[in-house]
């Protein structure tokens, strides 16, 4: 158990790192951002093509076999997924959708993951837990309130960590995840009685 929570916990470390998308696009704007995500997204092609097809040259090799799933061998990465979906966040929806929901996204997975590793006992469907399914859309609640999304968004984006968290809908959630709390905070902004 504690191997696997040591696991996890840096595997989370590394996906917190998306963090900095909403970062740039607070502290500077939407094109900074979008320049910053689109960047990035062409590294981390590159280098899962490297990854997946000369392994023997990709330069993070031993970092990638502590942390990686045995279903990740061959598949891309968690952070070509966010990616995508913080390109197409940026570019199609408002700065505060993009920052509230991408941030919420990225801190409520951590939360989700590693409370589940450490404290999970109540096995739910896909290997998910009571415990850190709750943990993670307590901390969506939080996160997003703290970040400036009103009450019932807050209880929206806890909801809707929760429906992703529990189904599978054929993608990688690390691309569901963070696109539907930015499509979730952006159609909750055009409610009359949401301010911002």
């Amino acid at each position: 158990m504690k191997e696997a929570f040591r696991r996890e916990l840096l595997r989370k470390t590394i996906h917190l790192s998306g963090i900095t998308v909403p970062i740039v696009y607070y502290f500077f704007n939407r094109e900074y951002a979008l320049l910053y995500t689109s960047a990035s997204l062409l590294l981390f092609v590159f280098l899962e093509y490297v990854r997946i097809r000369a392994r023997s040259i990709f330069p993070f090799l031993r970092t990638v076999n502590a942390i990686q799933r045995q279903r990740e061998k061959t598949a891309m990465a968690a952070n070509v997924y966010f990616c995508v979906a913080a390109v197409i966040s940026i570019y199609f929806m408002s700065g505060p959708a993009s920052i509230i929901g991408l941030g919420t996204a990225l801190v409520s997975d951590a939360v989700a993951a590693i409370v589940g590793t450490g404290l999970g006992r109540h096995l739910l469907k896909k290997g998910k837990s009571l415990e850190g399914s709750s943990g993670g859309a307590l901390s969506s609640i939080f996160i997003s309130y703290i970040m400036g999304a009103d009450p019932v968004t807050a209880l929206a984006l806890g909801g809707i960590f929760l429906f992703v968290d529990l189904n599978d809908f054929g993608f990688d959630d690390n691309f569901t995840m963070p696109l539907l709390m930015a499509v979730t905070v952006e159609l909750m902004r055009a409610l009359p009685w949401v301010q911002g």
